[in-house]
Parts: structure tokens; C-alpha cells; sequence
């Protein structure tokens, strides 16, 4: 398959690995990019399945190909979409893929065009058997030197298997135990200890109570056991010390309740607990250090304090206590890794691109980190060189909270999925009804926002490799994708008029983010013009004049209106809100944080609470539609759909569901076209921790 042949206006070379335009400008494919286009073509007309094309071209790897796929067909599009009107690769859908396209060669068995001549058909036999000969010497000469010394396969053995979620692993210095923080599917959280040299034997259980573990890391000599602990209901965190022969526990300092990730780590020395948390004078939570040798010692703050333009948050001391690794997050589309030399008090960036860094951990030898990323809700894992900053991908889907034993090179992580889809909830029956697919494939889909004037969702997807602005009809199909960032957008949001869509977006340096329009019609974008880096979904006024946001700034976070024709910038909240629903032009019903649901007056600044924090928890995960509040109440076992009438002021229960089915962090929509209810579906999560060996490291 390594001639050349035409897809239309374009000319394909195998060999150069290239796509040609007639007007001779030139794009260059990656080699599984032209496997996968080569295998359509020989299999044209003919819909080749996902399953298929993952198995010729990634030998069935389910793992790596799933998602590579779909990185591939979307790259081809790319090259070989300058006609925006014509297709070349279609998609065939919950089925696979096929060729609009004719190529001009069809391709034989043997792999040579049908029509070339005998005499060039027969010198061309002669050429590949002499390459075929040369070639099987040569890789006889390199089998023979190498048979005797080829290195193991890489391992990846499974160490955990319960039901529900095994997060964080922790191992022992010597890589025998193995401690993790275990989410039950009921919702009770604590930590449990596995001795890898019994795996015969059930984990040990090691806290016993209703707070909730996070990450925990062991001393270096493997005496002590740190983690953080939190009681929302008490309003208490706490870092504690853990004797690992007792299990006496010792509370030695205190973290944030706010946040749901509490990062920590201890110096080579045994005598510094590096730790994620919070004080008054600082603008932002970040990196802290504490003295665990020194009695009564206080935490100093590690971290820039104030005017930084960022947040550090993950951290991981270097082998011989040299540098210090952390992660600085800008927004919600921006973290990278940075190191920090302890001695000369420099710093540099390591990575850049990244939006959200989870895990990290050094090579027992000191010149290396392995870290995990979520790019579009799709986790994976990576080897970095420190002196060359060299990047290597470990080829594991799902992997994330990569963690070295402190004296061996194997890496244990977190392997974990999430799905999202959009499901709807039919209002006008007398039974209750479980969630029915709207959109629901191999890719995840979530955010619906519905049109009641155009009879369409807006939803985001991350087909494309990114979460990008999608549309389609009521039922699901005849999906569009409007936009084509490159980068991550969020919370799509239709105007009135059905004639465009409100979201949110990283700037093109990333260094904040924006508020874009797409116009529907003609998919043209516009930024919408703001004095502020930080803003948080979208809300059309009343008369689709004005963008309602909350705007975060040093000081507060509250909602602003921003003019689209005039650029006027008007603070409309005071207590904190979040996010809200004009009904008229002078009335906004509007979440706030722990605060409960407000109506504010426009003209006259008057507001009132409408719900109370007790009984309305949620920021986002609701919506307004005649008088009644829709909203999502989460238990410590199960989730509950209310309508909340906001004349009789009485509730009512509409679905009782398993927890995790809606996704918290997302919209509600109503359909009053169809009476029911749009939402992120999601199922609860499996996570698992596995252990990778691989002599390679």
C-alpha cells in the first residue's frame, strides 16, 4: 500500500506519509493517521467498523485504540476538509466508518494498482521479492543478536478490585503495602492497607469513621502514615500521623474544608510534610511547610501569597531533596508542572498545554517524573525527562495518580473512566421512569442546553480529542459540531432567539479565559468583551443583550451583567452568586454559594431568599420553568429530582435514583416541548489501582 493515489482534490503518498493539495501545499500525517486512511481505501465502499479498524491497526488494543481512533479520523478530516462541502470520511453512526470519497487507484490484494501495465507489474514482483529476501536476512542477523539479551515485557498487574472507587495509591518505601483511600459504592470513605507479598489476603481497613481520606503519603521509614482527613459536618480538616504497628493516630495540623483534593508529601529527610492548604493572608490556597520534628511547629506557606496569578496545589519532593515538583493551576483550562531548584532558589516550567495535572511522582533515581493529565475527561499517563524535558507517553488509557515506590521503579496508579451522556426524564407520566439516551456513544457528551425555538440541543463533545460546541435535534441526531477551538470549551448556552450559543473557553494564551458566541447559521465566533480573566458560565439577559456571569476576582465572586453593544460592566450580586435565569428584564432567580436560591429585583436592588441553603444545595444543577424550580438534591445513598412551586412553596419528588446518576457539576433543562428533563448521565465510576513494571524505566 505504499503507492500514491488520489481522494479527490487530493493526492495521498503513503510513503512520504503526506496529503497533497492541487495547488501543491503540503500536510503531513502521523503514521497511524495513514494506516488508518489506508485501510479504508481498501476496503472501499465498504463501512469498516471501530472494532475492525482498532484491530488491524492498534493489533486489537482496546486500551490505546479506542480513544486513538477517534484522534486519527478527526486529524484526517482535518486534512482533507478545505472543501467545506464535500466529506471525505463519513460516519456511520454506532456503527463505524466509510469513504465518500472514491479513490482514483482501486487496490488489489497484492496491494498494486489494477491497472498497471504487465511489464512494470512484472519488474515490480521481481523488486519487492528481492526486498522481501534482503529483509528477512536482516531481521534474521537482528533477531539472532538480539534473542539472547531481550529485555521482559512491561507488566501491568491489577492490585485492587473492589466495587467502587480505589483512589490515591500510596506505597511503602520497599514497595511491600500498598495504602489507598476506597469510595464505597453507599458512599462511605476510608482508607485500607494491601500487603503485596499476601495478596491472598483482604486489605486491611485502616480508619474507622464518617470523614472522608484523601491522599496520603508514607515516612521514609515507613513508621508513619500522613493523610488528611475531613468532616464537612464538623467543618473540620485535619492532617494526621498514623503509627503503622498501632495505629495510634495523631492530629498535627489542619487543612482546608473547602476543595475536594488535599495533596501532600514528605521530604528524603524524613523532617518536612509538604501539604496542600489555606490562611487568611493569602489571596489563594497553596503549597505548606511543616516541621515534623519540631515540636509545636507551625506550617510556613511555600507558596507565592498574594498577586500570583495562580494557585499550586500538587507537589512531590525529588529523591536527594534537591527540587521540589508542583503543579500551578491558573483557571479551570490551564495547569502545568513546575520545578523548583531548593538550593539556588530558581524555578523553570516543565510542561505547558495542560489543563488539568493529576499526579505526580519521581523516578527513585532522581531524573525523572511520571504524571498523569485530563484532557477532555480522558486520563493518561506520562514519563518527563528532567534535563532534556523530553515527554513520553506511557500508552495507558485511563491512568492517573502515578506513584513510584520510593526504592524501586514501579509505578503504581490509578486506573479510572467516567462516562458522560445526555439522558432526558419524561415529566408527563404517572409512573416513574429511569433516564432515557439522548445521546449516548464511545464519546462523552454533556452540558445539554435546549432551544425551545429551534427544537435543538447544544451540548459539548469530546469526539473531536477536545471538548468543542455540538448541536443537534431533539432526538439526538443530525449532530453538528459548530466549533473547532483546539481547546477545551464549557457550559454551551442558547440565546433566546435560538440564533446563537453562549460558552465558555481559555483564552489563546491561556493565561484566562473568555466569553464566546457562535452564530449558529454561519458558525462564526465573536469574544465577548470583558475587563475580567476569570468567569464561569453563561446567562443571556432577558432580551439577549447582555451576558450574565459570575466574574471571579481577588475580592469577591459574584454575577455580572456584560453589554454586547455598549461593553457596560454591571455588578448585579452581592452574597455570592452563581448562576441564575432572567424572567423578565427586571427579575433574576439566582443560585449562590452555601447560600441557598434568591430573587433579585433589578430596578430597585431588593432581593429575597426564595429557598434556603438547608434545603437548596446545589449551584448549578437546576433550572426554571413556570413558577417551579427543577433541581437535583444529592443524599449520602442516593439522589432525588424536586419540583419546587415556587406559589404554593411546597415540594415535590419526581425520581429517586442511585448516586452519581446526575452529574452535579452540570446542567438541568427543561424540554417543554417534549415534558421532560435534560442532564448528564453518569454511571457510577470504577477505579482500580494497577502497578506497571517496565524495564524501560
Amino acid at each position: 500500500m505504499g503507492k500514491s493515489f488520489r481522494l479527490g482534490q487530493y493526492q495521498i503518498e503513503p510513503v512520504e506519509r503526506a496529503v497533497y493539495l492541487d495547488n501543491g501545499e503540503k500536510q503531513n500525517l502521523q503514521p497511524k493517521f495513514v494506516d488508518v486512511l489506508l485501510y479504508l481505501v481498501a476496503e472501499y465502499p465498504r463501512i469498516v467498523s471501530r472494532q475492525e479498524l482498532i484491530d488491524k491497526v492498534w493489533q486489537g488494543n482496546e486500551y490505546v485504540g479506542e480513544k486513538a481512533l477517534t484522534n486519527a479520523i478527526w486529524h484526517l478530516r482535518q486534512s482533507l476538509s478545505h472543501n467545506q462541502d464535500s466529506e471525505v470520511i463519513e460516519t456511520i453512526r454506532k456503527t463505524g466508518y466509510r469513504l465518500v470519497v472514491a479513490p482514483e487507484a482501486q487496490l488489489q490484494d497484492d496491494g498494486e494498482p489494477a491497472s498497471a501495465a504487465g511489464s512494470q507489474s512484472s519488474r515490480t514482483t521481481r523488486f519487492k521479492w528481492l526486498t522481501l529476501f534482503a529483509l528477512v536476512i536482516a531481521l534474521a542477523i537482528l533477531w539472532l543478536s538480539l534473542s539472547t539479551s531481550q529485555p521482559p515485557p512491561r507488566q501491568i498487574r491489577t492490585v485492587t478490585t473492589e466495587p467502587g472507587l480505589e483512589l490515591f495509591p500510596a506505597p511503602s518505601p520497599d514497595g511491600r503495602f500498598l495504602v489507598y483511600k476506597w469510595v464505597a459504592p453507599d458512599g462511605q470513605v476510608d482508607l485500607f492497607r494491601r500487603d503485596l507479598e499476601q495478596p491472598q489476603l483482604k486489605a486491611t481497613r485502616l480508619t474507622y469513621d464518617s470523614a472522608s481520606e484523601g491522599h496520603s503519603v508514607w515516612s521514609v521509614d515507613g513508621r508513619f502514615l500522613y493523610f488528611s482527613r475531613k468532616d464537612r459536618d464538623a467543618e473540620r480538616c485535619d492532617i494526621v500521623r498514623m503509627d503503622m504497628q498501632s495505629f495510634e493516630e495523631v492530629n498535627i495540623t489542619n487543612c482546608p474544608v473547602v476543595g475536594g483534593y488535599h495533596y501532600i508529601d514528605i521530604s528524603p529527610d524524613n523532617a518536612t510534610l509538604a501539604f496542600y492548604s489555606d490562611d487568611d493572608e493569602s489571596d489563594l490556597s497553596g503549597i505548606y511547610l511543616l516541621d515534623i520534628n519540631k515540636e509545636n511547629a507551625s506550617p510556613r506557606r511555600f507558596s507565592c501569597a498574594t498577586d500570583c496569578g495562580y494557585k499550586e496545589r500538587d507537589m512531590a519532593f525529588s529523591p536527594d531533596g534537591n527540587y521540589l515538583a508542583t503543579t500551578r493551576r491558573v483557571n479551570q483550562f490551564n495547569e502545568n508542572i513546575y520545578l523548583y531548584d531548593l538550593r539556588h532558589h530558581q524555578v523553570r516550567q516543565l510542561t505547558s498545554g495542560e489543563e488539568d495535572i493529576v499526579g505526580l511522582s519521581w523516578h527513585p533515581e532522581g531524573n525523572k517524573l511520571a504524571y498523569g493529565v485530563q484532557r477532555s475527561d480522558t486520563r493518561s499517563g506520562f514519563i518527563l525527562d528532567i534535563k532534556t524535558n523530553n515527554i513520553q507517553s506511557l500508552d495507558i488509557e485511563g491512568m492517573s495518580y502515578p506513584h513510584f515506590a520510593r526504592n524501586k521503579p514501579w509505578i503504581f496508579f490509578q486506573h479510572r473512566s467516567e462516562e458522560y451522556q445526555i439522558a432526558a426524564i419524561p415529566l408527563n407520566t404517572r409512573v416513574n421512569n429511569s433516564p432515557f439516551p439522548v445521546l449516548n456513544s464511545g464519546y462523552n457528551h454533556n452540558y445539554p442546553d435546549y432551544s425551545h425555538r429551534n427544537k435543538k440541543i447544544a451540548y459539548l463533545s469530546n469526539e473531536s480529542g477536545h471538548y468543542e460546541v455540538w448541536i443537534a435535534d431533539a432526538d439526538g441526531n443530525n449532530r453538528n459540531q459548530l466549533t473547532h477551538l483546539g481547546r477545551s470549551a464549557r457550559y454551551p448556552k442558547w440565546s433566546h432567539d435560538g440564533k446563537r450559543i453562549a460558552f465558555l473557553a481559555p483564552d489563546e494564551d491561556e493565561t484566562g479565559d473568555h466569553i464566546y458566541i457562535v452564530e449558529v447559521a454561519t458558525k462564526r465566533i465573536q469574544t465577548v468583551p470583558s475587563p475580567f480573566k476569570g468567569h464561569n458560565r453563561p446567562m443571556w439577559s432577558a432580551d439577549d443583550k447582555r451576558i450574565l456571569t459570575t466574574v471571579f476576582t481577588k475580592e469577591h465572586a459574584d454575577i455580572y451583567a456584560l453589554s454586547l453593544e455598549t461593553e457596560e460592566v454591571q455588578r448585579l450580586t452581592f452574597n455570592n452568586g452563581r448562576y441564575g435565569v432572567m424572567t423578565d428584564q427586571n427579575t433574576l432567580i439566582y443560585s449562590t454559594y452555601r447560600n441557598g436560591l434568591w430573587q433579585l429585583n433589578l430596578n430597585t436592588g431588593e432581593r429575597q431568599q426564595l429557598i434556603d441553603e438547608q434545603q437548596f444545595r446545589v449551584r448549578y444543577t437546576w433550572t426554571l420553568e413556570d413558577d417551579a424550580i427543577y433541581y437535583i438534591e444529592e443524599e449520602s445513598d442516593h439522589q432525588r429530582l424536586l419540583r419546587y412551586d415556587l406559589v404554593t412553596k411546597t415540594h415535590q419528588t419526581l425520581l429517586k435514583t442511585p448516586r452519581s446518576t446526575f452529574e452535579t457539576d452540570s446542567a438541568l433543562r427543561l424540554d417543554r416541548d417534549q415534558q421532560r428533563i435534560l442532564f448528564t448521565k453518569t454511571e457510577f465510576p470504577q477505579s482500580d489501582i494497577k502497578l506497571l513494571i517496565d524495564p524501560a524505566l
